[in-house]
């Protein structure tokens, strides 16, 4: 079930990006002879007097053939007769639609989520377990005092640990008392040392409490989030360059389907952020100015509408290049996704 739900979720990614190239195209009434979702043999078609619309057998991948692309093309309207500014909208078409796809599930997401925010009263939301107090504290307590300070607001039990133990640097344990199921208690709690700081905790976060939020303010947060994954992409993308990530920690189609099947064990807000996550990444990898990428034909286009003029032959050798090179990038990816899975 979860390689189902998976190959779902790619399958809506790679189909609205498609789509995208597909209704630009015939909106500027390029022929387009087939709009196909996934890759290999077909299994399934349904023909219209101008586009097939089909299935195929391996559940990764899609394309739309719209025609005229190839250099010595006559066909009638084709991809190569019409002017750059309608290529280039073809072109940019199917990652305009990642970016979408991805700001609608995040706003989904968001909206029916809504915001959590810590609770201000010192309720204990959750203790860390590999911490000293974890034996003694547990989530729901209400602290009420610390070593004779009364406690009233969450921010207390920091500031006051803070006070106590720089006052003795030497204490381990703190008094605390909290209330339990209506009952008061009194303990005496072992701090543990933070492993990033100089200081000691008790190791405990606040209660969140969950408050609806206006469409306005979860489209603003659903933007802010599509931003921030686009420019975590870019800097994963610098990382990859640099040699900061090595090639065997690449994943590929195999990999996500992995990573998207075991988060959907976690519910289907996980999986939604996961579909606007890969979505962006897919639009920018397409945008990459790579030869046979999306990108790539674009830097083409641009040239070309700003007057400088590439031989067509050219740039169809760049774009094969371009094209055997990925081909053999797939595949390494896809050997190294099997690899992991067997390991």
């Amino acid at each position: 079930m979860n390689i189902l739900i998976a190959i779902l979720v790619l399958g809506v990614i790679i189909f609205i990006h498609e789509l995208g190239h597909f209704a630009a195209a015939k909106f500027f009434k390029m022929p387009v002879s087939e709009f196909a979702i996934g890759m290999g043999p077909q299994v399934y078609s349904y023909d219209t007097m101008k586009t097939t619309y089909s299935l195929r057998a391996i559940p990764i991948g899609g394309f739309v053939n719209i025609e005229g692309m190839d250099i010595d093309s006559e066909v009638e309207d084709g991809f190569n007769t019409k002017p750059a500014y309608a290529r280039f909208i073809v072109l940019i078409a199917g990652v305009f639609m990642n970016f979408l796809l991805a700001f609608i599930v995040l706003f989904i997401t968001v909206y029916s989520n809504g915001m959590y925010k810590p609770e201000t009263k010192p309720i204990i939301g959750e203790v860390f377990p590999n911490t000293a107090a974890s034996k003694y504290i547990k989530a729901g307590d209400k602290i009420l005092d610390i070593d004779g300070n009364a406690i009233t607001q969450w921010k207390d039990i920091g500031a006051t640990i803070t006070k106590v133990t720089k006052d003795n640097k030497e204490i381990d344990n703190i008094v605390v008392t909290l209330e339990r199921e209506g009952q008061a208690q009194t303990l005496d709690v072992p701090l543990t040392k933070d492993p990033n700081e100089d200081r000691k905790i008790l190791g405990v976060v606040p209660k969140f409490i969950k408050e609806p939020i206006s469409i306005g303010e979860a489209a603003e947060l659903s933007v802010k989030s599509g931003v921030k994954i686009f420019t975590d992409t870019l800097n994963g993308l610098k990382m990859i360059v640099t040699g900061k990530v090595k090639t065997k920690e690449l994943t590929g189609p195999i990999g996500i389907i992995k990573v998207v099947g075991d988060a959907s064990n976690q519910g289907v807000s996980v999986v939604l952020w996961l579909m606007a996550l890969i979505s962006v990444n897919i639009g920018v990898l397409n945008l990459l100015p790579f030869p046979a990428l999306d990108g790539g034909r674009l830097i083409f286009v641009i040239l070309e509408m700003v007057g400088v003029k590439i031989n067509k032959k050219v740039e169809e050798r760049v774009h094969i290049a371009g094209m055997i090179f990925l081909f053999g990038l797939i595949i390494f990816i896809t050997t190294n996704d099997i690899f992991n899975l067997v390991k």
